[in-house]
C-alpha cells in the first residue's frame, strides 16, 4: 500500500455521525419575496401579538405559528402536521410555512410543467427500522396484508432472531426474507427502491437493519407552479421565506462557507445516489429584533460612502445582520449519514504511525509571549522543515495577498480592556476577533496536516499550564483546542471537488468527536499532548537547562555552591569565564540520569530586567556584558579562582556573582518595547559553537517562541517512538517524564 492510499484508508470518516453534529444557521428575510404585502403584514401582526402577550427582553425568540409540531420533520405525510415544506427556484431554497387553517394545500396538487416553476421538495423517511419493521408487519391491522408464516410468528415471538443463547441463524435469516418481501408490499417503503446483500450474508439482524436505515432515506422534486405559489402567499394561506445568507446574494465573491455548501450537497445528485448528508427533523425559526438602529442616510449609502465611492454599487453598512429585524432557520443535518460509529480512532492512528509506511511529519504548536501563536513543523529525523509565527494571518484572493496582523489588533484591544469591562460592545468586539483568528489558524493547520501527513502535537494544559505574559490566555487557548479538535472531526477543504479526497462528499477524520479535555488523556487522533515543562528556555542543539538555584541566602551557602564546581577559570584564548561541572545532581537531584558534565560560559550579553528607580521604580532593561562584569567583580583576578570566590566572605560579592551567575544562564532575552527577544546557550555544542537565535540559520528555531513550538513538536517524535515500541498498540503510555526528555534532548 502507498503513501497515499495508506493516508486514504485511515483518513476517511469512521465515526463522526451524528443528528445534531451540525446545525446549519439560516438568516429567512421578506424582502421582495412576497407578492404581497398584506401577507408581510399579517406575519408581522403575528408576530407583534406574540411580543406583547408578556414583557420580552430577549432580543430574540423561537416562533411556532400556533402549531406546537411545526418543522418537526419533513416527510411528506407528515406535512399536514408539521406544517412546513421546502422549495427550490433557480438554485435559491424556499421555506414555505402553511398558516394551520391551511395546511393541506400541498395535498394533490397537480404537476407544473411551465418552466418558471418552484420544485417542491419530497422528503421521505423510513426511521428507526429496527423497530418500525415489526411494528408495521405484525400490526394486528396489516397482519393479513403482510402474512407472516406461522413459524415466523412464533419464532419472531420466542426471540430466536436476537442475539443470545437461544439465537438461530436460520430462522433470523428466514425473518429477514419476509422483512424484503413486506417492505416491496408496503405503500410508502416500496418506493425506496431498495438493494439488499443476500439472505444469507447477514449474520444477525443488526446488518439488515443497517441497511434499511441507509437506503431508508430519499429526496425527489415535485414542480409546483409559481402562481399557485403567489395565490397562497397573497392569500395569507402560505408564509415564504427565501433561506438565505451571504452566499446566496446575487454580489457574493469567494468561496461559499461550509453552512452553504453542506446545505447544498444535502440536494445534490451525488449525495442523493449515496447518501452522505441527511436532512433532519426539529428544525427551529426564531425572530431577532434588530439591535443597531442606523440614521436613513446611513442605511441608503453605508458607512464611508465616499471612500467607498466608485468601488461598490450598493451601501456597505457596518454590523448590516444587525441593523435590520430577521427571522432565523436553524436545521439540523447529519454528516457522514452511512458511518457505523466506530468510535476508536487513536488504535487506528496509531496502527498507522506503527506501520512506518507514512513519512510522519510533525506540527508543534506553542502558545508564546511575543506571538499569538507559533507553528513548527519537523520531519521524522527532527529536522525544521517550516516555522513561522501565526501573528498574521495571509488570505489569498484573485491573485493578491491580504494580510491581517492579529497580534497588533489584539493588542490594540488589550489596551482598551479598561473600558471593555464596562462597554459590553467591545466585550463582544474581542470575542469575535479572537474567534476569526482563531478558524484563520485552524483552518491553516488543517491544510498543513494534510499536505504534510503530519500529527499535531500541543502543550497540556493539565500539567501545568504555563503562566505570563500570554496574549492567548487559558480559557481562550482551550477554545482554540476544541474549535480545532471539530474541525478535524470532520474535515472539508471548501476549494477541493466535492469527491476529492477531503471534498465535501469525501471528508477526513482526523480526531474523535469532542466530549471533554479531562477524558481527552494524551491523544486524540492525530492530535497529542505533552508536558511544556522545559520546551522554550532550553538549547535546542545540547539541551543544556538551567537547573541552578541561584537566589542568595547566605555567604556560606554561596560558598557552598560555587564550591561544588570542578573548576572555575578564565579562557583567555576565548575572552570569557568557564564554570565546570562534572555532577550537575549535586546542584539539582532533577539532573538525576542526565548529562553531568558541562562548562558553562560566560559568552556574549544578556538582557538584565529590573525595576529603575529613576523611572518611578518602573520595569527597565539593559544590556550587559557578561565577561566585562564579572572582570570587574573579580578584579581581573585569572588564576585559582574557584579557591578566590570561595574564599571571600562579603555578602554583597556574592550577590553580584549571583546575579551574574543567573544572568550567565538566562536564554531568554527581551526589552519591552521593542522586537529584541532572542536565545542564546552558555554552552557551547560539539563543533565549539553557541547557539544564539540572532546568528543561526533556519534550521534552528529563530527565537524563543519558535523554540517552544520546536520542542513541542520534537516531544511529538519521543511519542511517535513510544507508539512504535508499544506492546499494545491501543494503549501505549505516552507519558513523557522530565528525565526522559532531558536524556531525548541531550542525546
Amino acid at each position: 500500500m502507498d503513501a497515499l492510499l495508506a493516508w486514504q484508508r485511515f483518513l476517511k470518516p469512521l465515526s463522526v455521525k451524528s443528528d445534531v453534529d451540525r446545525d446549519i444557521a439560516f438568516y429567512a428575510t421578506f424582502e421582495s419575496y412576497f407578492e404581497s404585502l398584506s401577507a408581510v403584514v399579517k406575519l408581522y401582526d403575528k408576530v407583534r401579538n406574540f411580543m406583547t402577550k408578556k414583557p420580552y427582553s430577549l432580543e430574540k425568540f423561537k416562533l411556532n405559528f400556533e402549531n406546537s409540531t411545526l418543522l418537526d420533520g419533513w416527510d411528506v405525510n407528515k406535512e399536514t402536521d408539521n406544517t412546513a415544506i421546502l422549495l427550490e427556484k433557480n438554485g435559491l431554497f424556499y421555506l414555505g410555512i402553511m398558516d394551520k387553517k391551511h395546511n393541506r394545500v400541498f395535498k394533490n396538487t397537480p404537476e407544473s410543467q411551465d418552466d418558471s416553476s418552484y420544485r417542491k421538495i419530497n422528503y421521505k423517511l423510513l426511521p428507526g427500522a429496527n423497530k418500525m419493521l415489526p411494528k408495521v408487519f405484525f400490526s394486528n391491522s396489516r397482519i393479513d396484508e403482510f402474512a407472516p408464516s406461522s413459524d415466523i410468528i412464533s419464532n419472531y415471538k420466542k426471540g430466536t432472531h436476537k442475539k443470545g443463547e437461544i439465537f438461530d441463524l436460520e430462522h433470523c435469516h428466514k425473518l429477514i426474507d419476509f422483512f424484503k418481501s413486506s417492505i416491496q408490499k408496503h405503500e410508502d417503503w416500496k418506493n425506496f427502491e431498495f438493494k439488499f446483500s443476500d439472505t444469507a450474508s447477514y449474520k444477525d439482524l443488526s446488518g439488515f437493519y443497517r441497511e434499511v436505515e441507509q437506503q431508508g432515506y430519499k429526496i425527489t422534486y415535485k414542480n409546483i407552479s409559481q402562481s399557485y405559489i403567489d395565490t397562497l402567499v397573497s392569500e395569507g394561506k402560505l408564509y415564504l421565506f427565501q433561506i438565505y445568507n451571504k452566499d446566496f446574494s446575487p454580489y457574493s465573491k469567494g468561496t461559499p462557507n461550509m453552512h452553504t455548501l453542506y446545505w447544498r450537497a444535502l440536494f445534490d445528485e451525488k449525495n442523493l445516489a449515496d447518501v452522505v448528508y441527511k436532512l433532519n427533523g426539529q428544525a427551529e425559526v426564531f425572530y431577532r429584533k434588530k439591535s443597531i438602529i442606523y440614521s436613513d442616510e446611513v442605511m441608503q449609502k453605508g458607512h464611508h460612502a465616499k471612500e467607498l465611492v466608485g468601488k461598490f454599487d450598493y451601501p456597505i453598512i457596518k454590523d448590516r445582520r444587525f441593523a435590520f429585524d430577521k427571522f432565523q432557520f436553524h436545521v439540523p443535518i447529519t454528516l457522514n449519514f452511512k458511518a457505523q460509529g466506530y468510535t476508536n480512532l487513536n488504535a487506528i492512528v496509531n496502527e498507522m504511525i506503527a506501520s512506518g509506511k507514512e513519512d510522519i511529519k510533525i506540527i508543534g504548536i506553542d502558545r508564546g509571549e511575543r506571538h499569538l501563536l507559533y507553528l513548527s513543523l519537523i520531519d521524522a529525523q527532527g529536522k525544521i522543515v517550516e516555522q513561522y509565527t501565526l501573528n498574521q494571518i495571509i488570505n489569498s484572493y484573485n491573485g493578491k495577498d491580504h494580510v491581517i496582523n492579529y497580534h497588533e489588533k489584539l493588542a490594540k484591544k488589550e489596551d482598551e480592556r479598561a473600558k471593555a469591562r464596562v462597554n459590553w460592545g467591545t466585550v463582544e468586539n474581542i470575542k469575535e476577533l479572537k474567534e476569526g483568528y482563531m478558524s484563520h489558524v485552524i483552518h491553516r493547520i488543517a491544510t498543513l496536516m494534510v499536505e504534510h501527513r503530519a500529527i499535531v502535537v500541543l502543550e497540556d494544559l493539565n500539567f501545568g499550564f504555563k503562566r505570563g505574559r500570554f496574549k492567548v490566555e487559558k480559557q481562550v487557548y482551550q477554545k482554540f483546542e476544541k474549535m480545532l479538535i471539530d474541525k478535524l472531526n470532520y474535515l472539508v477543504d471548501k476549494k477541493k471537488s466535492p469527491n476529492e479526497l477531503g471534498g465535501v462528499l469525501n471528508a477526513l477524520q482526523l480526531t474523535n468527536k469532542f466530549e471533554s479535555f479531562e477524558k481527552m488523556g494524551k491523544q486524540n487522533g492525530f492530535l497529542f499532548y505533552v508536558p511544556a515543562w522545559n520546551t522554550s528556555k532550553i538549547d535546542p542543539v545540547t539541551g543544556f537547562v538551567n537547573l541552578f538555584d541561584t537566589r542568595y541566602a547566605s555567604v556560606e551557602k554561596s560558598k557552598e555552591f560555587f564550591g561544588k564546581f570542578k573548576s572555575i577559570r578564565y579562557n583567555s584564548e576565548k575572552d570569557y569565564y568557564e564554570f565546570e561541572i562534572d555532577n550537575y545532581t549535586q546542584f539539582n537531584p532533577k539532573a538525576e540520569g542526565t548529562r553531568q558534565n558541562w562548562t558553562i560560559c560566560t559568552y556574549g550579553d544578556r538582557v538584565l530586567t529590573y525595576r529603575n528607580s529613576e523611572k518611578l521604580n518602573q520595569w527597565d532593561n539593559k544590556t550587559v556584558q557578561l565577561t566585562d562584569g564579572f572582570k570587574t567583580l573579580l578584579n581581573g583576578q585569572a588564576d585559582n579562582l574557584k579557591e578566590y570566590i570561595v574564599a571571600q566572605n562579603d555578602k554583597a560579592f556574592f550577590e553580584k556573582l549571583l546575579g551574574l551567575f543567573r544572568l550567565t544562564l538566562q536564554m531568554r532575552n527581551s526589552i519591552t518595547g521593542t522586537d529584541i527577544d532572542y536565545l542564546v546557550s552558555p554552552v557551547v555544542d560539539e563543533n565549539g559553537v553557541f547557539y544564539d537565535s540572532r546568528v543561526c540559520d533556519d534550521t534552528l528555531p529563530k527565537d524563543a517562541d519558535a523554540n517552544g513550538a520546536y520542542n513541542i513538536a520534537r516531544k511529538g517524535l519521543m511519542v511517535v517512538k513510544k507508539i512504535k515500541e508499544a506492546q499494545d498498540i491501543k494503549k501505549p503510555d505516552l507519558k513523557i517524564t522530565n528525565k526522559e526528555w532531558l536524556q531525548f534532548a541531550q542525546r
